[in-house]
């Protein structure tokens, strides 16, 4: 996997924030809370995703995976309130989806 710059540092940690095994993933999210930068680590058959809301109250799913590889997103009105890293065979919500997700951080 190359590099990934996201502009500002992390927010809330020093590191990114991965999956609860801290082997599938990674989400970063800029100090200024406007973009989102999304990777899945393993070559497999799972998909992850950040769930994130933003201050004008629309609710976004970043999915990248299942093959190994990053997504980046921007938030142009409002920015990020809220996040949650997700991953499994199927992360969209509204699909009857098998995903795990862990506790949303307030940002």
């Amino acid at each position: 996997m190359g590099s990934l710059l996201v502009t500002g540092p992390v927010l809330a940690s020093a590191h990114p924030w991965t999956d609860a095994y801290g082997q599938l993933g990674d989400v970063e999210i800029s100090a200024d809370r406007k973009n989102v930068a999304l990777c899945d680590r393993l070559d497999d058959e799972d998909k992850v995703a950040v769930e994130y809301k933003t201050t004008i109250g629309r609710t976004i799913l970043l999915q990248a995976g299942p093959k190994r590889g990053c997504v980046l997103d921007s938030v142009f009105f409002g920015s990020i309130k809220w996040a949650r890293f997700c991953y499994g065979p199927d992360v969209d919500p509204n699909g009857g989806s098998w995903r795990w997700c862990n506790p949303a951080r307030n940002l």
